[in-house]
């Protein structure tokens, strides 16, 4: 497994049961962002392209620490307007040392946040 070095922070919005203005249960409410961790953006769908994940998923590296993800969790950056809306996650675990593992996830770039 290769090294992903963290260029950028990013936070996590967990999708959670909540409640609508009217009092009805309702799911997928997105929480608020979690602590800042560092992350990668790996591939962009415009530029870089991807074959294991197919066109228009961007691929991100994120901290190991925030598996396990659900469908439609968002990941979001610090500092700028981008998130990502998280489509299918994957736990790479280093052999050799903790530290460096990491979690691929596949997702599209969401409404901005």
């Amino acid at each position: 497994m290769a090294v992903i070095g963290a260029n950028r922070m990013l936070g996590l919005r967990r999708r959670t049961a909540g409640v609508d203005a009217h009092g009805t249960a309702v799911a997928g409410v997105l929480g608020e962002v979690g602590e800042w961790k560092p992350g990668r953006i790996v591939t962009r769908p415009e530029v870089d392209g991807d074959g294991e994940s197919g066109p228009g998923l961007w691929v991100l590296a994120v901290d190991a620490s925030w598996w396990p993800f659900a469908a439609a969790d968002q990941v979001v950056e610090q500092g700028a307007s981008r998130a990502w809306t998280v489509m299918k996650a994957k736990p790479l675990r280093s052999d050799f040392d903790p530290a460096v593992d990491y979690v691929r996830v596949e997702a599209s770039l969401a409404v901005q946040a």
